[in-house]
């Protein structure tokens, strides 16, 4: 019998977060939505940076990519307790 232990990329945690799937709602203004709820919001300013807030509109910070600021707000996403329940 072999025991497969998650790569260091895998842990529990990145399994268990929700992906967070981003829709454009007018220039320069994304809004994320993870299962079924409101995940927060990505802006770009007039300088070209991306701004980041979660879905209790604290921001967490700024970046100079769209996908950047996808991937910081994915890292730093915590569903509200709502969304990690399981449907019943």
């Amino acid at each position: 019998m072999t025991i497969a232990t998650p790569r260091p990329t895998e842990g529990s945690a990145d399994r268990a977060r929700q992906t967070v799937a981003w829709t454009s709602i007018q220039a320069g203004l994304w809004i994320g939505n993870a299962g079924g709820e409101f995940a927060g919001m990505i802006e770009r300013n007039s300088s070209g940076e991306y701004l980041i807030t979660d879905n209790q509109a604290h921001p967490l910070g700024t970046c100079t990519t769209l996908d950047e600021a996808k991937s910081r707000h994915q890292r730093q996403f915590q569903p509200s307790s709502s969304a990690q329940q399981p449907k019943s």
